[in-house]
């Protein structure tokens, strides 16, 4: 039940994001929004990236600090409010409100559900544990893909998250029966250092995509950018301080957690980009909504398939190759996307591709960023990893739609540059695994090569002697059980169970 509730609310959650790309050429359709100018249309989009992005790490914070169930059955309430809030509402502001909402739900609920199922696993599990959670990201994207384009031609956007809304629902009545996490920490959360951290990380996602819009030294970019420093310094010094700070101070100094996180802002540069370029590109070809989405289900599908074999493939060959194969993937993928159609047959086998190397990329980014993370902080090290993610989806969203937009030249070439944006990603990604696994292969002092075979020669022998001095007092007790059993014997002298007999060692 754990393993089948944190799995869905990952693809409840990728499924409302695929969702969102799929409206975008469809809003003019609807009445409320035909009145709404198209410069704010964005909104949707950006409201809920923002919101999402700048709760994510406090909401895997309280998580840990106060409960991941209860934050879990708090976040399934506010998605499915907010979902249905989309569904209904006659009015514009009533309608952004609602993918608001929709946004802190799902901030809430991704960190908390896979806290809670990493939290249940030993170390052994957990990378498997992971890749379930990889393959439910897939699944959710393959379902919006398959079918959500067609039931949006049939039933407009608006009705696309009333199913979104009643799945949460149900999500949030199996809540109950899900196990109790142990808080490790009952300290308060730092009210003032949290809402100091949202505010900067909603002010970064603001500055990231509508910088160019605004014109980077306009004066709202600037008090944007402002608030933005001056509110994360504010929560970076408190959290220096308070004993449950916004930011968890230790949890950033593993290296493991910080290339974690720069795996995950990569690959949100690279899949966020493709996922809204693409329908724009078809869209523009004249192909309707439901036709754009089942051209995008083999990525959803192949992402799904390669999550799991993560977990084999890490215990094969390691961390560092996996992530340089996804790498490797994602770059020959973004490559055939420059010289054949998406809509064709190699157009197809390079989707699935791309979604073999997003699906290495993302799963092993959450595995190398909880590596290291005691149970205590499960949720906090997700909700950091997936936080990078979303900034990088922001990163490259919105670079991609100011390159589109911006630059007078025709669409086919931009859509090229963009796409040889993506191989730049990859190529980089790949370069920064090769120079990680060569530093860790290599001494960082003279002979301390030596020094560690020294110390594990010593060990070796030490325990040899343990093992002959166990030996020896086997013999001597099967010998004490002999003579008890048959007092007619005579008991042989007990030898000397810390000196080893001669010519043992």
């Amino acid at each position: 039940m754990l393993r089948l509730v944190a799995g869905a609310v990952t693809a409840l959650v990728m499924a409302d994001t695929v969702g969102t790309t799929l409206t975008m050429p469809t809003l003019s359709r609807d009445p409320v929004v035909r009145a709404v100018p198209l410069s704010e249309l964005n909104l949707l989009t950006t409201a809920n990236l923002a919101t999402i992005a700048a709760l994510l790490v406090s909401g895997g914070r309280l998580a840990d600090l106060i409960g991941r169930r209860i934050v879990l059955a708090v976040g399934a309430a506010a998605f499915a409010v907010g979902a249905l809030l989309v569904t209904f509402s006659p009015f514009w502001p009533v309608l952004l409100a609602g993918r608001l909402v929709q946004g802190a739900g799902s901030a809430l609920m991704l960190p908390a559900a896979l806290g809670l199922l990493l939290g249940q696993c030993d170390e052994r599990r957990r990378p498997g544990a992971v890749a379930l959670w990889g393959a439910a990201t897939g699944v959710g994207g393959l379902v919006m893909h398959a079918a959500g384009g067609f039931f949006l031609d049939a039933y407009g956007w608006r009705l696309l998250y009333l199913p979104l809304g009643l799945t949460a629902i149900a999500l949030l009545l199996l809540v109950k029966v899900l196990p109790t996490a142990q808080l490790h920490r009952h300290r308060a959360p730092d009210l003032v250092g949290t809402l100091s951290l949202i505010t900067a990380t909603a002010a970064l996602v603001l500055v990231v995509t509508y910088g160019a819009r605004w014109g980077w030294t306009s004066l709202i970019a600037l008090i944007t950018t402002m608030t933005m420093i001056s509110a994360g310094g504010l929560a970076l010094a408190r959290s220096r301080r308070h004993p449950a700070g916004a930011i968890d101070v230790e949890l950033w100094r593993s290296p493991e957690v910080r290339w974690g996180a720069f795996i995950s802002l990569l690959y949100g540069v690279m899949a966020f980009a493709l996922l809204n370029l693409v329908p724009m590109a078809l869209g523009e070809q004249g192909l309707s909504t439901g036709r754009i989405g089942l051209t995008l289900a083999p990525l959803s599908a192949a992402v799904t398939l390669a999550s799991p074999l993560v977990a084999p493939l890490v215990r094969r060959v390691g961390l560092l190759p996996t992530v340089y194969v996804g790498a490797f993937l994602s770059g020959t993928g973004f490559l055939l996307l420059i010289v054949v159609p998406v809509t064709s047959g190699p157009g197809l086998a390079t989707l699935i591709l791309l979604g073999v190397g997003f699906g290495l990329v993302s799963t092993t980014a959450t595995i190398t960023g909880t590596l290291d993370t005691g149970t205590e902080g499960y949720a906090a090290a997700v909700g950091t990893l997936t936080t990078a993610r979303i900034l990088g989806g922001a990163i490259g969203s919105a670079a991609a739609a100011a390159y589109l937009t911006d630059l007078p030249k025709p669409a086919a070439l931009a859509y090229h540059d963009v796409i040889a944006g993506g191989i730049a990603v990859s190529v980089l990604l790949g370069t920064c695994a090769l120079i990680r696994a060569v530093r860790q292969r290599r001494p960082t002092v003279p002979g301390q090569h030596a020094a560690l075979q020294a110390e594990v020669e010593r060990l070796r022998a030490a325990l040899r002697r343990q093992q002959v001095r166990l030996r020896t007092i086997a013999r001597t007790a099967e010998d004490e059980l002999t003579a008890l059993s048959d007092p007619r014997r005579t008991r042989p002298p007990a030898p000397d169970p810390v000196a080893p007999p001669e010519g043992t060692a």
